[in-house]
């Protein structure tokens, strides 16, 4: 190795430094290492665990993103056909689940947001549908009051009043709000009975009217109906023949009356006037013609027996 190197003296002076003789078998340390057999199969085992480790890492991680990739995929599905069953919530939660590494899966966001506008109108909406079913029961309540009160017009007013389609909502969200109309239901119908009992057409029609507006499939309600506008139109025919009695057409007044007791037997009112109108067609009795006086025949006396004595009779006083 023949290598010649300058440097500066003390004095400043140049001067040549000439290396010193190596050992013919001396090496550099650095590369004693990959030429001693033992050093060197020590580090190629150890690269070749760093390289297994490194590689195992990766599989790892490539296993995660891969796993984090399937179930964003399955949360965006979820979301999906959350939102096309308007189920905004359950939506706007998986769409909030489909990431991968922080970052959304495909167009996530965007339907996120699609959900969560959804979800608050459909909040709007549920608050609404809490006080519409309020203000049914605040009308039930009050149709409740009015019938205690015998207000009939009240009664049927108030229960038109309820929008059907919150009443059947409501009746089938609350056990507690159904009992109470059916409680309200059959007070309405002995009210109704007892106003046809008393011939009272108008109100039996009434609350008939207002259980059907409770009630729109109760066929006794209907039947209650029916019968007080019979009624309605039979008191109105009836009427008529009472006024013809009244001006002595007792004929229509009869004919009118009869027609009546053919409809409804037993209307009230109706008996009395066919009664009224017989006795005034009933023809008056002929006089009776006075008998002539029979004169006063005189007794004849009585005859004898044969062959027995003669006794005379005593005479009788003549006929007053």
């Amino acid at each position: 190795m023949n290598v010649r190197e300058w440097s500066d003296n003390a004095e400043g002076e140049r001067v040549s430094i000439k290396p010193l003789d190596l050992p013919d078998r001396w090496v550099n340390p650095g590369d004693a290492v990959w030429k001693d057999p033992d050093v060197a199969a020590h580090w190629r085992v150890r690269g070749r665990r760093v390289a297994l480790v490194v590689l195992a890492v990766l599989v790892v991680l490539a296993v995660l993103i891969g796993t984090q990739f399937d179930l964003a995929a399955i949360h965006y599905r979820g979301g999906v056909d959350a939102l096309a069953a308007h189920s905004y919530s359950r939506a706007a939660g998986e769409f909030a689940a489909a990431r991968v590494l922080g970052f959304p899966y495909r167009d996530a966001r965007s339907l996120e947001e699609q959900a969560r506008r959804g979800a608050a109108a459909e909040g709007a909406l549920r608050e609404q549908a809490v006080a519409r079913r309020a203000a049914v029961v605040a009308q039930l309540e009050k149709a409740g009051a009015r019938l205690a009160a015998g207000d009939a017009d009240g009664v049927l007013s108030t229960l038109r009043a309820i929008d059907q389609d919150d009443l059947r909502a409501t009746l089938t969200r609350s056990e507690t709000v159904r009992e109470s109309a059916d409680a309200l239901a059959v007070d309405l119908d002995a009210a109704s009975r007892r106003a046809l009992g008393n011939a009272q057409w108008a109100r039996t029609e009434r609350f008939a009217a207002a259980l059907l507006a409770l009630e729109p499939s109760s066929k006794q309600a209907a039947a209650l109906r029916a019968r007080a506008r019979t009624g309605a139109d039979l008191s109105v025919k009836l009427g008529e023949a009472k006024d013809a009695a009244r001006r002595g057409k007792w004929r229509a007044a009869l004919r009118i009356a009869l027609a009546v007791l053919a409809k409804q037997k037993g209307f009230p009112g109706a008996a009395a006037v066919v009664a009224d109108a017989r006795d005034a067609l009933a023809p008056e009795p002929a006089p009776v013609a006075a008998q002539p006086v029979q004169p006063a025949q005189p007794v004849q006396p009585a005859q004898p027996a044969a062959g027995g004595s003669a006794t005379t009779a005593a005479p009788q006083p003549p006929p007053p």
